[in-house]
Formats: C-alpha cells, structure tokens, sequence
C-alpha cells in the first residue's frame, strides 16, 4: 500500500463486536450496614438535642444529658461488640488488617470518657459557667460524632473488603449470628428499635424477613411489636405490605 493510498486495512473495517453483557453479582453480606445507619441517626439526633438543650432548665438538661448517657453506652457496647467478633475475625484470617479500626476504637473510648466528664462539669456547674461547660460538651461531641462517621465509613470499606476476601457469606452470617447471640435482650430490642427506622423500607423488609425465616413465631411477634412502636404509620404499612406479600409468594 502507497503513502497515498487512503483505504484503511481490512482488519479497521470489521464491524464493531458488542462488550459481553455485565454478568449480575449479588451483593456481598455486609453485617455494618444495619447498625450503622442506627448510630448515625442516634448520633445525629442527639447532637441536635444538645445542642439546642436549655442548660438553665435543670428537667430538661437533664432528660438531655440522660440521653446523650444512652448515645455513649450504645456507642461503647457496640466497639466492644465489634472488637470480640468482627476484628477478632479479620486479624484470624488477615493479620494486621483490623489495626485502623483497633487503634480507633481506643481513640473513641478516651472520647467517651472525654465526654462524660463533661457531662458531669455541667450538672455541677450553675450560671454562666453552665453555658459554658454546656458549649464545651456540644462542641466535643460534635468532634466525637464526625469521628465515628469517618470511622464508619472506613469499616464499611476497608474492612468489608477485608472480610469478604477472607470469609464466605455463610461464615459471615456465623459470625454476625453470634454477635447478636451475645447482646441481651432488652439491649437488643433498644438496638432493633433504633435501626428499623433508619433504614430504607426495601432494607427494612429484607431485614425483618430474615428475622422471621430464622425465629420461632412467638419470638418474631415481639419483633413486630418492637418494630410497629418504633415506627411512623407510613412505615409500618410498608413493611406490613411487604411481610404479607413473601408470606403470599411462599404458600403458593
């Protein structure tokens, strides 16, 4: 072929092949999602309330300081939760790859215990000093909840990661199993109230009909009564619309 000839090689002139179509894969088991959209919505909702706390009313500064209380052992029950099964599972498997999160969760211990004696500077303190050890908690809070959020967000990365390359899903689920096999009762029901609302409706369902796939019928009522008080109206007509439906699909 001449420098002047225009005509293209035979091989630019084959017809475009099409790219193979994406092969569908189902998501991975990912045992942070749930919990953590209940924190952070704990964690939201109570920086808000102290922040707006009228610290000269001794009812409500109290009522307020009792549920930042609740925000702080939550927070501290649910690192140790995580330490005992879910790091103790990634370090079995891939040493040194918990040890971000490890070294986070020492940091949040010191913050809590930060926090708390803030609380107790503020119901000792009265006047003006009140409003200032009642900005001095706001503030430290707000640094302790932007924290965990970063924090979150690098378990629900970075360890995800780590535990879908070293565990099958099935494992997964032992593992998760026998974190919530390990929280009491009524700490559970505390925590099943707080993720319902949190998440999406489809999240919701899929969660509650797990729940009732693995529970004795009795015990899956008091499920449902947990989940019909923490919920809006609107809600709780979704996921009975979606519970009816799969118990439907099944008998047929």
């Amino acid at each position: 072929m001449s420098t002047t000839d225009t005509r293209r090689p035979a091989a630019l002139h084959r017809p475009a092949v099409s790219p193979a179509p994406a092969v569908a894969v189902a998501p991975r088991f990912d045992m942070y999602m749930q919990i953590h959209k209940g924190l952070r919505s704990l964690m939201a909702a109570t920086l808000v309330e102290v922040g707006r706390m009228d610290w000269q009313d001794p009812a409500e500064r109290d009522a307020t300081l009792a549920r930042l209380g609740k925000l702080l052992d939550t927070c501290r029950g649910h690192l140790e939760h995580e330490n005992q099964f879910v790091h103790t599972a990634i370090e079995r498997r891939l040493p040194g790859a918990a040890g971000q999160t490890e070294a986070d969760h020492l940091e949040h211990v010191a913050a809590i215990d930060q926090l708390r004696r803030h609380v107790d500077a503020l119901r000792r303190a009265s006047g003006e000093a009140a409003g200032e050890a009642a900005l001095a908690l706001y503030r430290d809070l707000a640094v302790f909840v932007a924290e965990n959020f970063l924090h979150m967000q690098v378990e629900e990365s970075r360890n995800n990661a780590s535990l879908w390359a070293a565990y099958t899903d099935e494992e997964l689920v032992e593992i998760h199993d026998a974190l919530v096999a390990s929280i009491p009762a009524d700490e559970m029901a505390f925590l099943l109230g707080l993720m319902l609302p949190a998440l999406a409706p489809a999240e919701r369902a899929q969660m509650m009909l797990g729940m009732r796939s693995g529970m004795p019928a009795e015990a899956f009522a008091g499920v449902l009564a947990v989940a019909q008080q923490a919920l809006s109206g609107r809600d709780w007509s979704k996921l009975s619309a979606a519970l009816s439906t799969s118990e439907r699909a099944s008998s047929h």
